[in-house]
C-alpha cells in the first residue's frame, strides 16, 4: 500500500493535471490535513519537484517506453513522473520504494494493466543517463528545453531577450526550491517577540535578504504553527513585500488595491495606513475575497467584488492605488511550476491588453498628485515596460517616477543588499540574480491640478 505522502502527492498531481488546480492550494487543503509533519514535507517535495522537472521526466519516460506517451492514461503518466522524480532526484528515497509504490498507485487507480509498463520504465529510468537518450537529430533548443525542463518556446523567448547563458541560468534557478519568507501581520510590529514564539514551535528564522522587516525561514514547517494559523505571520516572498513600498503610503490615507486577492500586499498597505486610513480591496472573484489573508488588527479593509477592467463605482478618489495585475506568472515558476506547462505564447499578448484596461480604469480613481504603482510577477516585456509605455501615451496627465529617484526615501526600509534594486527606472527582481520571485513594478504619478 502506498505511503500517505505518496498517495496525497499522486492525488494532488492528478488534480493539477486534470482540473487545472494549483499545487500550492492543494498542498494546504484537506488532502494533506491528516499527514504528519514529516509526511507533509515529503508530499510537498514530491509534488513541486515532479512539476518542476516534468519536462525532463516526460522525456525519460517516453524514451524508455513503447507507444505514444501523450496517449497514456493520465494516472499512468502521473505515476511514472512521480516514480522517476524520486529515483533521479531524491537520493534518500530507496529505489525499491519508489518503484513498488508507484506500481501500487497505478493499481489502486484502476489501471492494473499498466503496472508492468510502470515497473519496467522505472527500473530502467532511475539510472539512465539523460544525454544517452538524446536522439541524434534533436535540435539544440529542444535539448536545452529538456535539460532545463522548460517549454522550448519560453526558453527561446528568454534567450532572445537575455542571451543564451543568462536564459539558461534563469531556467535552472526556476528549478530550485525557493526560500520561505514571512511578513509580520501585526501592528505595531514586534519581530523579536514573534521570532521567539516561532523558535518555541521549532521554527528557526533569520532576517530577510533585502527588507529589514522580513523574516526568512531556515527550518521547520511554518504552516503548522500557531503564529501562521492565527494570521500573526504571513508567507510572502520578499519581492512581493517590496512592491507596496513604492506607493509611499502615509497614515490616514485612502488606498485602492484593485487586484487584491489573496490579500498579502493589502495587509501591508493596511499596516501603513493605520487605524485612521482605509484600504478598499477589490477582486473579480468573490470566493477569493472570502479566502482573504486576514488584515492586521486595528486596520480598516473593505472588500469589494468587481471587474476592475470596467468603470469603477467609487465616488471619492484615492490617495494611492496599487494595480498588481493578473499576469502570466513567469516570475513565480519556482513556486508555481505547473504554470510553465499551462501557459501558451498567445496568452501573453492577451494578458497585456487586460493589464492596460486595468490601468486605464484605475487612473480615473486616483487623486491629482496621487501615486499609482503598477506591478506584475511576470518577466515578459509585453506585460511590463510595454504596458507602461502604452499607458503613458494615452494618459498625458501621468508621468513615470524612476525608482532610482525614490531610492533615498526607500533606503531606510531596506538592507544594504537591496541597493542594486533601486538603480533603474523600474523595480525588477529575478530568481537567478536575487533568489527572489521575478517581479516588475513602476511608479506612476498623476499631475496636480
Amino acid at each position: 500500500m502506498p505511503s500517505p505522502a505518496r498517495q496525497a502527492a499522486f492525488e494532488i498531481l492528478l488534480r493539477v493535471e486534470t482540473q487545472s488546480s494549483y499545487a500550492s492550494d492543494l498542498l494546504h487543503s484537506p488532502l494533506t490535513k491528516e499527514l504528519s509533519e514529516r509526511e507533509a514535507a515529503l508530499c510537498t517535495e514530491l509534488v513541486l519537484g515532479t512539476l518542476r522537472w516534468q519536462g525532463t521526466l516526460d522525456f525519460v519516460a517516453q524514451s524508455l517506453s513503447e507507444g505514444n506517451w501523450k496517449r497514456f492514461d493520465v494516472q499512468v503518466r502521473v505515476a511514472l513522473r512521480l516514480g522517476l522524480y524520486q529515483l533521479r532526484f531524491l537520493s534518500r528515497v530507496p529505489a525499491h520504494a519508489a518503484v513498488n509504490e508507484s506500481v501500487e498507485l497505478v493499481k489502486e487507480a484502476g489501471k492494473s494493466s499498466a503496472a508492468g509498463l510502470v515497473n519496467a520504465v522505472l527500473r530502467k529510468g532511475g539510472d539512465a543517463e539523460l544525454a544517452s537518450l538524446r536522439p541524434a537529430e534533436m535540435a539544440e533548443l529542444e535539448w536545452q528545453s529538456i535539460e532545463t525542463s522548460h517549454p522550448a518556446w519560453l526558453l527561446e523567448r528568454w534567450i532572445k531577450r537575455y542571451g543564451r547563458e543568462p536564459a539558461l541560468a534563469l531556467a535552472q534557478a526556476n528549478n530550485q526550491p525557493p526560500k520561505t519568507f514571512l511578513r509580520l501581520n501585526t501592528a505595531p510590529l514586534d519581530s523579536a517577540q514573534i521570532t521567539e514564539q516561532l523558535l518555541i514551535e521549532g521554527i528557526e528564522v533569520r532576517p530577510g535578504n533585502f527588507l529589514k522587516t522580513s523574516l526568512k525561514v531556515e527550518s521547520g514547517n511554518i504552516s503548522r504553527t500557531h503564529a501562521f494559523r492565527r494570521g500573526i505571520v504571513v508567507m510572502q516572498d520578499e519581492a512581493s513585500q517590496i512592491v507596496p513600498h513604492l506607493l509611499d503610503v502615509q497614515p490616514g490615507q485612502r488606498l485602492l488595491d484593485l487586484c487584491a486577492a489573496p490579500g498579502n500586499k493589502t495587509g501591508l498597505l493596511a499596516q501603513w495606513a493605520g487605524p485612521k486610513g482605509l484600504v478598499v480591496a477589490c477582486d473579480i472573484h468573490l470566493h477569493r475575497l472570502r479566502q482573504f489573508t486576514p488584515p492586521p488588527p486595528r486596520t480598516h479593509v473593505r472588500r469589494v467584488a468587481l471587474d476592475g477592467e470596467r468603470t469603477l463605482p467609487f465616488a471619492a478618489e484615492f490617495d494611492r492605488i496599487l494595480v498588481d495585475a493578473p499576469c502570466s506568472g513567469t516570475g513565480t515558476l519556482r513556486r508555481n511550476p505547473e504554470l510553465k506547462w499551462r501557459l501558451q505564447a498567445s496568452e501573453i499578448a492577451a494578458m497585456a491588453e487586460k493589464q492596460l484596461r486595468l490601468l486605464d480604469s484605475a487612473a480615473h480613481a486616483l487623486k491629482h498628485g496621487g501615486r499609482m504603482v503598477y506591478s506584475t510577477c511576470s518577466l515578459e516585456r509585453e506585460e511590463n515596460q510595454d504596458v507602461v509605455d502604452k499607458f503613458l501615451k494615452t494618459h498625458p496627465e501621468f508621468h513615470l517616477l524612476p525608482v532610482r529617484q525614490d531610492a533615498a526615501r526607500l533606503r531606510p526600509f531596506f538592507l544594504p543588499a537591496a541597493e542594486r534594486l533601486f538603480e533603474g527606472e523600474y523595480l525588477e527582481t529575478s530568481p537567478a540574480r536575487d533568489a527572489l520571485d521575478g517581479f516588475f513594478a513602476t511608479i506612476l504619478v498623476r499631475a496636480p491640478q
